[in-house]
């Protein structure tokens, strides 16, 4: 009886090491699949960045066009100015369905925002990337875009974190220098890309700049 429980066994124990035992050859392929989909994977995703900062760079292009053959807005200071700007984006985003149209209107406004908030002395970008209205901020993001100044990252990255418009709020990282980020600063940017949703147009444009950002990293 002993004798057999003991045959039964080991034939228990070789079938499970002959079930469990890979072939190196099968480990192999096995490896190369998983190396082979990781490559996939990570030129997938670059597609993307590339994609996305394209469409980044054509877009500061638009901007750059239209600044430069730009009339001003009548009447008014630049402050008046500026406050006009202001109410008529926050208008047009409540008032135009998403498209085109609305896109290109947009980029005119930001357009003159750039050109002329350089012009204001008083202006608290602090306050104005904090600000509820969708209006404000842009002015904050478009003085930075013209004029990037270092103090104001931070602030500029906690903004832009919660923002909900795509526009150009990481720009000013490229026109500072990636080099010039401090860690803290990148660790926040990968804290925020890991709360957004993969696909979205937020995730593929912080995925680039973080790109850019480690890629010129000291």
């Amino acid at each position: 009886m002993g004798d057999r429980v003991r045959a039964a066994s080991a034939s228990t124990a070789a079938t499970q090491t002959h079930f469990c035992h890979r072939s190196p050859a099968q480990s192999r392929t096995k490896l190369q699949y998983r190396r082979l989909q990781e490559r996939i994977d990570a030129t997938e995703q670059r597609t993307q960045e590339v994609r996305q900062a394209a469409d980044d760079a054509a877009r500061q292009a638009r901007v750059a066009l239209v600044t430069s053959g730009s009339e001003n807005v009548p009447g008014g200071s630049p402050t008046e100015k500026v406050a006009q700007l202001t109410r008529a984006f926050t208008e047009l985003r409540r008032t135009e369905p998403s498209g085109p149209g609305r896109t290109y209107r947009q980029e005119q406004i930001f357009a003159e925002l750039v050109r002329l908030t350089p012009q204001l002395t008083d202006m608290d970008l602090p306050a104005a990337l904090g600000s509820d209205d969708g209006g404000t901020r842009l002015t904050a993001y478009a003085r930075l875009y013209a004029r990037p100044e270092g103090q104001y990252l931070k602030a500029l990255v906690e903004a832009a974190l919660t923002e909900e418009m795509h526009f150009n709020q990481y720009a000013v990282i490229d026109a500072l220098g990636p080099g010039r980020v401090e860690l803290s600063t990148i660790r926040r940017l990968r804290q925020g890309l890991s709360l957004l949703p993969e696909d979205s147009d937020r995730a593929r444009t912080l995925r680039a700049v973080l790109a850019r950002v480690d890629y010129d990293a000291p």
